[in-house]
């Protein structure tokens, strides 16, 4: 007798197709890249009336933080505005603070993109390069 049941009817959580969706973040957290030593904000976010989308990890990450101080003033500033111009695309004000709570929960509408998770090597072979998986390509 089997200990486990047949499990052909649990659908597979997977991508959404490519288009607009509206996104709530379920979960966010101070990040240490263990690559680059850079810190961001990962976000978990979860796609609105669809049930068996994969949740979306989108991370900001930081310029110059903490003990992170490896970027010349123009990256730094890059990266930052980079952080700047996401909050305020939230309705969030990039003048002040912001703290988990303030993103915690936050809905909003998004264009997202899709990868396949494929790529090509150096001699332009096609080969696996994650999983698939969509991005924020821009907020609404």
């Amino acid at each position: 007798m089997a200990i486990i049941p047949n499990l052909a009817d649990i659908p597979d959580k997977k991508p959404v197709e490519a288009g607009e969706y509206d996104l709530r973040i379920t979960k966010v957290k101070e990040t240490k890249s263990n690559r680059t030593g850079r810190y961001g904000c990962m976000m978990l976010m979860e796609v609105d009336g669809e049930d068996n989308a994969d949740i979306i990890f989108h991370t900001l990450w930081y310029g110059n933080y903490k003990d992170f101080q490896n970027d010349d003033e123009d990256k730094n500033n890059m990266m930052w505005r980079m952080v700047k111009d996401f909050l305020a695309a939230l309705g969030l004000d990039p003048n002040e603070e912001t703290d988990e709570s303030d993103l915690l929960g936050l809905e909003f509408a998004a264009d997202l993109g899709y990868s396949d998770g494929m790529g090509e090597d150096d001699e332009g072979n096609t080969i696996k390069v994650g999983q698939p998986r969509n991005e924020i390509l821009r907020i609404t």
